[in-house]
């Protein structure tokens, strides 16, 4: 009996080590990123003095006060991501005249994204110049003094948790016209080198104001997945827009706006440029992405929570919150209407907060979901043990 044993446990053992060698190691590591729509953290120069202005709100309300409906949501992830349009600096020389939309906040508004648990920035749009090249570079070194990451162009941020090391760049569509190859090859040696697991591409790109992302759009976002990114999220139409999954990973086409400074009131009647939009229904995507013990990316689940842009519509309070149940499915609608598949119905927790949770997509990419863990194949993966803080985040 006792030989009988022995080999069992070492028909055990051999069977765990064969698992191991092979990659199908068990999900022990996942990194949950939230990204929101444009944020606007700051006014026109016009506007700036006005009672319905950000700034007139910011110095009434606090700095706390925008990101409140969230901030709790915020701290519990990971990695918190804005689209970041406009400039912080408390000059507005080079102000670019020819521009209609100049947007700009001071130096001390970063304390705004500190305070709510933002830690990145994008930094690819159309406002990163309102104030020139001062303004520009005012807004990267007011963000690094205050601890927030930016990326920008192939100056890509890598956000690293326990071993594992997500790469995120901000394209434009110059960049990506003039740089395609290079970016092929930026994403391919980082993987390969190890540099990073995973990659992540924020995208400011599409049509303004249009409820229909473009074949381009679709297009371009193909390649980059081809090109090896995990996750697109692309920003710019200021309205939401519908999602697509390639090779299991996933490209939302946009995401709205969120706290939007730029504009005292929302458009919440039907557009002029398209008349099936409107820039109330906005949302914020979670996305966790799983990796097994030794770093290898095995899938990733999303999440889409619906949120209005402003609680007092049509004037923009500028403090985005979530969605009641018959909001959500508005939201729900606006997204589906640009999704060539299903989604899943919209789900209400005891709290009243909703969400839309997608199906678990899993790389095939020579990673497979481990035999015992087929829960992961729809809904969350388990979330990890301890949710980080704010002052822990990312250590």
């Amino acid at each position: 009996m006792q030989k009988k044993t022995f080999r069992a446990v070492c028909a055990i053992l051999l069977t765990m080590s064969l698992l191991l060698a092979t990659g199908f190691a068990a999900a022990e590591k996942t990194i949950l990123l939230t990204f929101t729509g444009d944020c606007t953290i700051g006014s026109e120069e016009r506007t700036r003095a006005r009672e319905d202005s950000f700034d007139t709100m910011a110095a009434s309300q606090g700095y706390d006060y925008f990101f409140a409906n969230f901030r709790e949501l915020f701290e519990a992830d990971d990695l918190t991501v804005i689209n970041f349009e406009g400039v912080l600096s408390d000059s507005r020389a080079q102000e670019s005249q020819r521009k209609t939309y100049r947007f700009r906040g001071p130096t001390d508004f970063a304390k705004i994204l500190t305070g709510s648990s933002i830690e990145a920035c994008s930094l690819a749009n159309n406002h990163i110049g309102d104030f020139g090249k001062q303004g520009e570079e005012s807004t990267k070194k007011t963000l690094e003094e205050n601890g927030i990451s930016w990326f920008q162009g192939f100056n890509v941020y890598v956000y690293e948790k326990d071993g594992i090391k997500i790469g995120f760049m901000a394209l434009d569509n110059i960049t990506y016209n003039k740089g395609s190859e290079k970016l092929r090859k930026l994403i391919s040696d980082m993987k390969a080198s190890g540099e990073v697991n995973a990659f992540v591409v924020c995208w400011h790109t599409g049509l303004e104001y249009r409820g229909n992302h473009e074949e381009g759009t679709e297009r371009n976002a193909r390649n980059v997945i081809k090109a090896g990114a995990d996750l697109i999220i692309v920003n710019h139409p200021h309205v939401l827009q519908g999602m697509n999954v390639f090779n299991n990973r996933t490209v939302f086409y946009s995401l709205g706006n969120f706290v939007f400074g730029g504009n005292s009131k929302i458009e919440t009647r039907k557009h002029l440029i398209d008349q099936t939009v409107t820039s109330l229904y906005t949302a914020v995507v979670q996305a966790k992405l799983v990796f097994t013990n030794d770093g290898r990316y095995m899938g990733q689940q999303v999440t889409i929570l619906p949120a209005v842009t402003t609680g007092t519509d049509p004037v923009n309070n500028y403090q985005p919150r979530r969605a009641t149940a018959e909001e959500a499915e508005a939201v729900r609608f606006a997204i589906q209407r640009d999704t060539a598949f299903e989604l899943p119905p919209v789900t209400t927790d005891e709290n009243g907060m909703t969400r839309i949770e997608m199906e678990y997509q899993a790389a095939f990419d020579e990673v497979l979901v481990p035999e015992g863990e087929q829960q992961m194949t729809l809904g969350a993966p388990e979330a990890p043990a301890a949710a980080p803080t704010r002052k822990t985040k990312g250590e």
